[in-house]
């Protein structure tokens, strides 16, 4: 946990202890969900997963500090929105089923987040996300993935891999449209540049010493994320 993570902590505690905003229902919806799942989906999703979407999901409590301060420079700097939402987050939102773009709303997914995240580890949080997300139309949560990859997701190669991730952020619409195939090619080739760094991170962090095995990425990827 970073330095500045710890307040929002304090707070999602208090917000727990005291049940503000009625968020020990959230909480224990969130927890059901997770709980509900019969196994978790191959490390290979979990990878791409986080290689697209939370890059720095290791070190954060569900929160991501680093990338709400760089989001809000990049407001103010150049007046682009850029998102700080982190895997847990986007779990959470899903579940919850709250998507009003308000401070207030996004200040409570981040509570509600860190809460979670103090109750089941950060494999469950991501695989359940994955099997209750939605992909595009006619693909939604773990039945729409095994439709469009097949009953055994521990076969599918990384390039299939990352065409679903890449999906999250640009679902795919009933009739897709040449410029929805860029810009999910875009977001591909991003994933893989994503997972390349990550590697090379995870491999420099082996060689000092911190971690006992570095992430190895093939087509056929099944391994754990250490």
């Amino acid at each position: 946990m970073t330095l500045l993570s710890a307040p929002l902590d304090c707070i999602s505690k208090g917000a727990e202890m005291w049940d503000a905003f009625n968020i020990c229902s959230d909480i224990q919806k969130c927890i059901d969900t997770v709980d509900s799942q019969d196994s978790l989906l191959p490390q290979s999703f979990i990878v791409s997963l986080i290689a697209a979407e939370d890059h720095r999901n290791a070190i954060h409590p569900g929160v991501d500090p680093i990338g709400i301060l760089r989001a809000i420079y990049v407001r103010l700097r150049v007046g682009d929105l850029q998102g700080a939402s982190t895997i847990e987050q986007q779990f959470v939102r899903v579940v919850s089923g709250r998507y009003e773009r308000t401070l207030s709303r996004k200040l409570y997914e981040q509570m509600l987040a860190v809460c979670v995240s103090r109750r089941r580890t950060k494999i469950q949080i991501a695989s359940t996300y994955l099997s209750v997300a939605y992909y595009g139309s006619g693909i939604h949560g773990i039945t729409g993935l095994r439709a469009r990859l097949g009953s055994d997701l521990s076969a599918v190669g990384m390039c299939s891999i990352r065409e679903m991730i890449a999906r999250l952020k640009y679902p795919e619409p009933l009739l897709p449209t040449v410029e929805w195939r860029r810009k999910l090619q875009a977001r591909v080739a991003y994933i893989e540049h994503r997972e390349a760094r990550l590697r090379r991170t995870r491999y420099e962090m082996c060689k000092g010493g911190r971690i006992p095995v570095p992430i190895k990425f093939t087509d056929r990827h099944r391994g754990a994320v250490s």
